[in-house]
């Protein structure tokens, strides 16, 4: 019998190419699932997410505008510190402290020699996302761009440069001759010159002195050593000599009976006047500040006064009081890690 060689390279031939094309198939299949996947992230993740950013820095850096002036607010938008974070604001003030010696001049020299402004900033972080989209939509055509999408769909932060570079230019000077003596001419020298920038420090001060005036930068035995002197001061001035007892003044007593039960379960009058007395009056008359008021005023209300309890108790070294606090805050709903508590 003949073999139909022919027909055998035929079926062997269609046999193959139908493989190809399931695979081909089940290729363009994933990528088209891949593409239709990346294109919904896109619009329900990464677009939204970046708009919410850019609403949190717009808000930054028109509440430092208002707080200090435009000058403050840029440098901190060319540094970085402004995010998107919604916490921005509240960690630049804590970074600058209550009190900041702002130097203007050296602010001023910086920022006059830095090429930016928010609007460019925000205009360059607009481009990219425009770019993302486009690179996103690009996958349904020509080659896939999935290998090489990372780099290009990466939202630019602006680097702010630490030195500036000028052209320095020292003028001609004449020859002369007075009597025998003669001075050679001196013609005129250019040249560029690179100079660093002010730091933050230069510009903001170190901060040592507000870290050194802080209550809580000392140590243990240093604050407790406080501590006691101001219970002892505090005894001194409200005792009844004549019936020794404690008279504790009205607003400490009227403010007392106005906390709610479970603040005065955890502590007794005496406790929380010793406690007010000690950070309105004593810390303040030796030069001292208890915690950071700016991150206080930025927090909310349960998660300030927590932190003054928390404190106090440190202070004292009531290690199972400041976890009762912890635990009360938890059970509210409160990530602690959000406040470092």
């Amino acid at each position: 019998m003949a073999i139909d060689f022919g027909r055998l390279v035929q079926g062997v031939a269609t046999g193959a190419m139908g493989q190809f094309n399931a695979e081909v198939a089940a290729k363009d299949k994933m990528k088209g699932e891949m593409i239709q996947r990346a294109g919904l992230n896109f619009y329900e993740n990464t677009l939204p997410e970046f708009q919410k950013k850019e609403k949190s820095r717009k808000e930054t850096y028109d509440k430092l505008v208002g707080r200090f002036d435009v000058n403050v607010a840029e440098y901190f938008g060319q540094n970085n510190f402004i995010t998107g974070d919604p916490n921005d604001y509240k960690n630049i003030l804590i970074q600058m402290g209550d009190d900041p010696d702002i130097k203007a001049d050296q602010l001023k020299k910086y920022l006059e020699a830095t090429d930016s402004s928010y609007t460019k900033r925000a205009t360059k972080r607009f481009d990219a996302i425009k770019e993302r989209e486009k690179t996103i939509m690009g996958l349904t055509t020509g080659d896939s761009k999935i290998g090489d999408m990372t780099a290009k769909l990466q939202i630019p932060e602006f680097e702010a440069p630490t030195e500036t570079t000028e052209e320095v230019v020292t003028p001609a000077v004449p020859g002369s001759q007075v009597g025998p003596v003669v001075t050679e001419a001196v013609p005129e020298k250019r040249e560029m010159k690179t100079t660093a920038l002010p730091t933050y420090e230069e510009i903001f001060g170190d901060g040592k002195e507000k870290i050194e005036s802080n209550f809580f930068a000392l140590t243990p035995s240093k604050r407790k050593e406080l501590q006691g002197q101001s219970d002892q001061q505090y005894k001194t001035i409200y005792t009844n000599k004549i019936t020794g007892m404690t008279e504790h003044p009205q607003t400490y007593k009227d403010n007392y009976n106005a906390l709610p039960d479970s603040e005065k379960d955890s502590q007794t009058l005496q406790q929380y006047s010793y406690n007010r007395y000690f950070r309105e009056r004593y810390l303040p008359e030796t030069g001292l500040t208890y915690g950071t008021a700016s991150a206080e005023a930025s927090e909310p209300a349960e998660i300030a006064k927590g932190r003054l309890y928390i404190d106090m108790y440190k202070a004292n070294g009531d290690d199972k009081m400041v976890e009762e606090v912890r635990t009360r805050l938890k059970n509210a709903g409160f990530d602690l890690t959000k406040y470092s508590l």
